[in-house]
């Protein structure tokens, strides 16, 4: 089978049902009670007593499950109103994603509410709320903060690019740095103005990007550049700032908003890191000991009719403070590195196929469920061929839950059906039991995964045999009628709840 070979070997396990104590604020749905709050939901175990420690793990988790929820929102919000006026042929399919990372960041220094808290069983468990129109207020400030700083940064380039081009370069630079951020930070206030656009004046009175992009070009140049040179460039300003023998994690760096990584990606956050061992005597920590690292690097590629921008943040966990930087990458560099290695493999098949489920999968009610994998933490993910992830599912509430697998060539398997999360198994991290090992073909690579209160129907698959103890169960029908289906239970009976979220990868050879 020309294929790439997921191993899977089944191991039975028993489970003994042990009747845990979790609040009751925690497993229901209080939407309706907090209607004007965005709500986020964490906890953590107390360890060596240490509970305000624990407080904190809890409320971290809170933020990361309300960024979640604003994403897949404000994204899939977006999906639809774009589809019912009919103007979404110029948009593309990147722009309907948001950056999970982003929104975390953003609502870190925002007034969040703790609206409840409780201990049970030694773990401490959060509520937190957001409120909808603080949210409102304070994006369209940074809103209304970027224009103004585009328009200073632009007028300065301009008065002094003859006299130091430079300098204007790195205006320049900050003046599209500046439009990435009020897009993004657009979408979720458009979403919640209930898409009026009060900014829309101020925002055409400043510069097109294209007409700053020319500038970029002219002072930039035609000369290529290499990898090495263009990662000292993202560098200069942020690792005199860092301290000599600290420790970092860094991520690859991601394309656009989408959570894919390409070839370059990948190995341009290896140049970056290697560069910080030799310059800063700094050590590269695993992704797994993220608490560990005095800071975290991530990086993002944005892709422009002009060429490229790379992108550059560093967060010290210490003080909370970040450091960033951007440069500009022009088109004879780019079509030099070569512009199949530096978008995701597959890409446009990887995002339409991304943009079905987000179509899909619409939902909102209280039972929550996350994957994860000892890689994943809090930014973009990469396998190499003959690894193997072990991959964790949390629920809070007693659950089924299925994983659906979709392959780079487009080849959809059934992992996991109706595994049970039993009560005393509820709010924790549990190993699904089987292997999983990483083999070709490479690219990138998604996951579904449906949790439901109650058992789902059985899906049609074809059981294909790989070797004596492992297989592949094919999915042989289309995937919206597979959720459809699964759907189906709701309507029956109302009161079951179905959660449905979608991860992804990117698969590289060694």
């Amino acid at each position: 089978m020309n294929k790439k070979a997921l191993i899977i070997t089944l191991i039975l396990i028993s489970t003994t049902s042990i009747l845990i104590a979790t609040p009751s604020w925690y497993t229901n749905n209080y939407v309706n009670q907090f209607s004007g709050y965005f709500i986020g939901k964490g906890f953590s175990e107390i360890k060596n007593g240490n509970e305000a420690a624990s407080e904190k793990r809890a409320i971290q988790m809170a933020l990361s499950d309300a960024a979640s929820t604003i994403s897949c929102s404000v994204s899939g919000k977006t999906i639809n109103r774009i589809s019912e006026e009919g103007s979404g042929t110029q948009t593309q399919v990147e722009d309907y994603f948001l950056n999970e990372t982003k929104i975390k960041t953003d609502l870190e220094v925002m007034n969040y509410t703790v609206l409840d808290k409780a201990v049970e069983d030694n773990i401490f468990y959060a509520m937190i709320g957001l409120p909808l129109k603080d949210i409102k207020k304070i994006y369209r400030y940074e809103i209304e903060r970027g224009i103004n700083k585009i328009a200073q940064s632009f007028q300065l380039a301009e008065q002094i690019a003859s006299s130091n081009p430079n300098e204007a370069i790195k205006k320049y630079e900050q003046c599209i740095a500046y439009i990435q951020d009020i897009t993004e930070d657009m979408k979720i206030y458009l979403f919640l103005n209930n898409w009026q656009n009060d900014l829309e004046n101020r925002m055409k009175a400043l510069p097109a990007r294209n007409t700053i992009e020319e500038k970029l070009i002219t002072l930039v140049g035609m000369t290529p550049k290499s990898t090495i040179i263009l990662a000292d460039e993202l560098l200069e300003s942020v690792i005199a700032r860092m301290k000599n023998n600290s420790s970092f994690i860094i991520y690859p760096f991601e394309w656009q908003n989408t959570g894919f990584v390409s070839e370059f990606g990948n190995t341009f956050s290896e140049i970056v890191a290697n560069k910080l061992n030799t310059a800063k005597n700094c050590k590269r920590l695993n992704i797994k000991d993220f608490a560990a690292a005095d800071y975290v690097i991530r990086g993002k590629l944005i892709n422009s009719d002009a060429g490229l921008y790379i992108f550059l943040t560093v967060k010290n966990i210490s003080n909370n403070s970040e450091m960033s930087n951007q440069i500009f990458v022009n088109k004879v560099t780019c079509n030099n590195i070569g512009w199949d290695k530096i978008k995701p493999k597959d890409l446009d098949k990887a995002l339409q196929d991304k943009l079905a489920l987000y179509e899909s999968i619409q939902s909102d009610n209280s039972l929550k469920v996350e994957l994860q994998t000892e890689k994943m933490s809090d930014g973009p993910v990469v396998y190499y061929f003959d690894e193997e992830p072990q991959l964790l599912v949390k629920s809070n509430k007693v659950c089924y839950v299925r994983l659906i697998y979709i392959f780079s060539d487009g080849l959809k398997t059934l992992l996991v059906d109706n595994y049970f999360i039993p009560t005393d198994k509820t709010n924790q991290w549990v190993k699904l039991p089987f292997d999983f090992i990483v083999c070709e073909p490479a690219g990138i690579e998604q996951m579904l995964m449906q949790a439901s209160t109650e058992k789902m129907p059985d899906l049609y698959v074809k059981r294909v045999p790989i070797d004596e103890n492992s297989h592949i169960d094919v999915i042989e029908t289309g995937l919206a009628e597979q959720i459809a289906k699964t759907r189906g239970i709701k309507i029956k009976n109302p009161e079951k709840e179905i959660t449905e979220r979608v991860y992804q990868w990117t698969v590289f050879e060694k």
